[in-house]
């Protein structure tokens, strides 16, 4: 991995940390306005760090969700492979 992958990835992992410290409260309008739209109603503290939580694990998933399809990708490309070598059909 290059440097320049390590600090994002570095800055990636950090990015729920400093949402927590005090960034929180600066993108809670933007980012909450729809949710808070829909309960008709501001979110608490509690529900504004359960949204963060919930958008974190999201990512999370997503990202797994995008390994197994490149994983899978591979595993096809290998398959057509083998099956040339071994004139599979």
């Amino acid at each position: 991995m290059s440097s320049l992958e390590n600090s994002f990835k570095a800055a990636m992992n950090l990015l729920p940390a400093l949402v927590f410290i005090g960034l929180s409260e600066m993108i809670r309008p933007i980012v909450a306005a729809e949710v808070e739209e829909r309960l008709g109603r501001r979110l608490t503290d509690w529900e504004w760090r359960y949204y963060i939580l919930e958008s974190y694990r999201k990512r999370e998933a997503e990202r797994h969700q995008q390994i197994v399809e490149q994983w899978y990708q591979q595993l096809a490309a290998r398959k057509i492979i083998h099956d040339s070598v071994w004139n599979y059909n």
